[in-house]
């Protein structure tokens, strides 16, 4: 068995090797393949990065009772517009996780990845990860006033002069409803 472990840029691993005893562990880094730099309202200056370590946790007497892990480090820079005031917005994700291997899932699992036929594609997982990770909404600041629904004025910076409705919680509407509802 090799100690050092062994290094690899293809990110579809075939897990056997160390089930079989023939490396001890398997090393991978490499980037993200993102189409022209954008992933919805996320623009990535550099593809994110991943790191991953394929090893043997526990020893078993045998292939079928050893226990092969996945530790993965997923990093990316990304810029993307505030969702309140659209400025841009700078940020950086760092995820991580580990994860069992297994050949067969019998059921979805938040703590083990399947390698049919031994071949665990590392580069779909990492994606999946990442991409899970990413927030659905992202502000400028906490206490973003966004923009004028009228003039369009960023809130921030200054106030506008259009006549605003003044908005309840919307329920005021519903109620009245509802009243005249039960009175028929």
């Amino acid at each position: 068995m090799k100690s050092h472990g062994e290094q690899t840029k293809n990110t579809v691993v075939d897990v056997t090797k160390i089930y079989n005893g023939i490396v001890g562990e398997i090393n991978l880094d490499f980037n993200l393949d993102i189409e022209d730099g954008t992933t919805g309202d996320y623009v990535f200056e550099e593809a994110p990065h991943v790191k991953a370590k394929i090893f043997e946790k526990a020893r078993g007497r045998n292939e079928n009772e050893s226990y092969v892990a996945l530790s993965i480090e997923v990093t990316g820079d990304y810029t993307c517009l505030c969702a309140r005031c659209a400025k841009e917005v700078a940020n950086h994700l760092c995820v991580s996780a580990e994860y069992g291997i297994t050949r067969r899932l019998s059921e979805d699992s938040d703590e083990y990845v399947e390698a049919p036929d031994g071949l665990l594609d590392v580069g779909e997982l990492a994606r999946m990860l990442f991409y899970l990770e990413l927030p659905q909404r992202v502000l400028c600041k906490e206490e973003c006033k966004g923009l004028c629904p009228v003039c369009g004025t960023d809130l921030n910076l200054s106030t506008c002069s259009c006549k605003q409705v003044k908005k309840g919680n919307g329920l005021e509407d519903l109620k009245k409803l509802l009243d005249n509802y039960e009175e028929k």
